[in-house]
């Protein structure tokens, strides 16, 4: 009991944090799971629906830019104004009377989102100790996707009884989840320098950035068009719940293994074989019917391709000093935001052209070319005699702190 004791102290903030991000993610996962019944339920079509999910991201890639200036301000106050504000605006979305009233709730909520989720990471990436940055970012993934599942899950259960009801639930979540960060979090970690124009070293990390925008792509082509894909090849919608929620338990039982091994092994090199496994998986769905091999690929898919944000962030947290971390988390969060709009254009302008199974295809396309940039950059700076380490943004190498 002492030892028990003793780790809850020691890890007291990690908890908070997690416990107050499934609570903000319960509450966006009903927002994102029953704001497209709502409005399919009042007559509107996919092309409204599809703008009002991408409303909420451009929401949060706007903000992302001001929340580094506001967390200078207000520390936690920033993370509790932006929960509170989440919980608020999601309760409210059912009450109002169309699109007039639908998109500037949804783009407040990824305003709100924005001041939620930025301050965490940051906070994460400041205190987690260098040899366990990738397993404090594992269980930070591991409390959002748990969260968004079971938001998902109550919400549609709620939905057809009491819709109203379920707005209000996921309201109420993150209402609580703003209580806890400002009655119990500690104050954020100060960062160790004061000079808070740090270049962020866009092209050096472009491996850590980029898994941003793949992540955010892969996410919003299987939200938009997996469901759509599994019911094309004949199952049914019970089926495909439950083929759909293999990718959140994929997350869930790989994030905290592959965050372990990141740290003993490399977060580059882990993060690259999760990269080989997600295409080789996006490259066998395609010809896969309804089976074990389906399930098994969707798995992968889904395990490996929810690192990637995680993952990135320790890489982020690995290189760039203190100081940068704020403003870096915020370009980071931005970046998944616009993988998260582009990638169902791009899929569903695949979709059109070259036929249902494209979309996999694309995701596919995205990561490789993705790669081969990064790879190309790689060996550019290599040849370079001016520059002999370079902009490398495969490299694995301690970051200023990890280096003092």
């Amino acid at each position: 009991m002492p030892a028990f004791s003793a780790l809850l102290r020691q890890h007291k903030a990690l908890l908070i944090v997690c416990l107050a991000s499934a609570g903000w993610s319960f509450s966006f996962g009903i927002g994102a799971a029953l704001s497209g019944l709502w409005m399919k339920t009042d007559g509107w079509g996919d092309p409204v629906i599809g703008g009002n999910t991408g409303t909420y991201y451009l929401g949060m890639a706007l903000a992302a830019a001001a929340v580094p200036w506001l967390m200078r301000r207000w520390g936690n106050r920033c993370t509790v104004a932006g929960m509170a504000a989440s919980g608020i605006l999601t309760a409210l979305f059912p009450w109002g009377p169309g699109p007039a009233w639908w998109f500037p709730v949804r783009l407040l909520c990824g305003v709100a989102g924005a001041l939620s989720v930025i301050p965490m990471e940051t906070y994460v990436n400041r205190a987690a100790a260098p040899q366990h940055r990738a397993r404090d970012f594992g269980c930070y993934a591991v409390a959002l996707t748990l969260g968004y599942a079971l938001g998902n899950w109550v919400g549609l259960e709620l939905y057809h009884a009491t819709p109203r009801l379920a707005f209000a639930v996921g309201g109420i979540l993150a209402i609580l989840s703003a209580a806890l960060v400002s009655c119990c979090l500690p104050p954020p970690p100060p960062a160790c320098e004061e000079n808070s124009r740090v270049p962020l070293e866009l092209r050096r990390n472009l491996l850590a950035y980029g898994s941003a925008w793949n992540q955010g792509f892969l996410e919003g082509v299987m939200i938009a068009f997996l469901p759509l894909h599994l019911i094309g090849l004949g199952m049914t919608e019970n089926a495909v719940g439950w083929l759909t929620s293999l990718t959140v338990v994929g997350v869930l039982l790989f994030q905290m293994p592959v965050a372990w091994l990141a740290d003993r092994l490399g977060r580059t090199a882990v993060l690259l074989g999760c990269y080989a496994l997600v295409v080789l998986g996006l490259g066998a769905l395609p010809a896969c019917t309804p089976s074990l091999w389906l399930a098994m690929w969707l798995f992968v898919v889904g395990a490996c391709s929810g690192a990637f944000y995680p993952l990135g962030l320790a890489l982020l947290g690995e290189r760039l000093p203190d100081s940068a971390l704020a403003r870096a988390n915020a370009w980071y969060l931005a970046i998944e935001c616009a993988g998260c709009m582009a990638g169902p254009v791009a899929a569903g302008c695949a979709r059109d052209w070259f036929g249902v199974r494209a979309m996999f295809i694309v995701g596919q396309a995205a990561l490789v070319i993705f790669l081969l940039v990064s790879l190309g950059l790689y060996l550019l700076d290599r040849r370079s005699t001016l520059k002999p380490t370079g902009c490398n943004p495969w490299a694995s190498s301690p970051g200023p702190r990890e280096a003092a």
